[in-house]
């Protein structure tokens, strides 16, 4: 796999994962082994230095030992944990020499930088999980329902928190319907982001009456843009231009630790 940048590495990764990839098998079986041999083999060691100290501790023991079932069930669980791992690899093995898959060991290659790219994706909080995924992934509007409402709900929060000043808010709390509202600005704001980004570079929703028309088709809630970008007052624009700021920020805190692996993927 060769990456030109962070976003490209997230969508070819999450690519290779996807069903209709023909090596989306392959793939699974390199995750198994990922989760059972971890990074740099740190796992599959570790397992290997149990077995030998269960095995040492088993010749070790006195066979009257009221301790020596105990033993014995010691020496089968790390037995069947390294059996389980080397069949894994046999799998992978017969799969690299089946005729039917030209050039294996760089589809292999290819999973196992996938996997590492993933592995990135998947260990940030979940709203920025879901961010990555949402802005750069291979998938559908459908299949990011679940991303996109964990994003939304992430800055909607967020703002609520740092106590967001609502347009018509006043001096009290905000109405619930000035929380729908917000709460909708949220994902026409994700929409956005997602669009000007890479890969699409689009416009978006440039103009206040692109959100605005956006909103009402998309989720049947109307948003009062003729203030859009008043100075003496809360406007809808700058809740609008504070949620774009925090995309920003959360795209680069996503993107951060998936750009550390270009040197390694060049």
């Amino acid at each position: 796999m060769r990456y030109s940048s962070a976003r490209q590495m997230i969508f070819d990764a999450y690519q290779t994962r996807r069903g209709n990839s023909p090596i989306a098998g392959l793939f699974d079986d390199l995750r198994r082994i990922r989760e059972k041999t971890g990074n740099n083999g740190a796992k599959l060691r570790s397992l290997i230095a149990e077995h030998k100290r269960n095995v040492r501790a088993l010749a070790n023991a006195d066979v009257n030992s009221p301790d020596i079932e105990q033993l014995k069930m010691a020496v089968r669980r790390t037995e069947q944990r390294l059996s389980e791992v080397r069949t894994a690899l046999e799998d992978i093995s017969k799969s690299s020499n089946e005729g039917h898959l030209p050039d294996n060991d760089w589809k292999i290659v290819h999973g196992l930088e996938a996997g590492a790219v993933m592995s990135r994706v998947e260990s940030l909080p979940i709203h920025l999980q879901a961010l990555a995924r949402y802005c750069f992934g291979p998938f559908t509007r459908d299949e990011l329902a679940e991303d996109a409402e964990h994003v939304h709900w992430a800055l909607y929060s967020k703002l609520l928190t740092e106590g967001v000043k609502l347009p018509g808010q006043g001096k009290g709390l905000p109405t619930a319907e000035q929380l729908n509202t917000l709460k909708y600005l949220c994902a026409a704001a994700l929409y956005h982001h997602s669009q000007v980004t890479w890969p699409y570079s689009r416009p978006g929703l440039p103009t206040p009456k692109a959100v605005q028309g956006f909103m009402l088709d998309e989720y049947g809630v109307e948003v009062e843009v003729r203030f859009w970008t008043r100075t003496d007052r809360s406007t809808w624009g700058a809740v609008w231009e504070r949620i774009l700021r925090v995309l920003d920020n959360w795209e680069a805190e996503a993107l951060a630790p998936v750009a550390d692996l270009l040197p390694q993927a060049a």
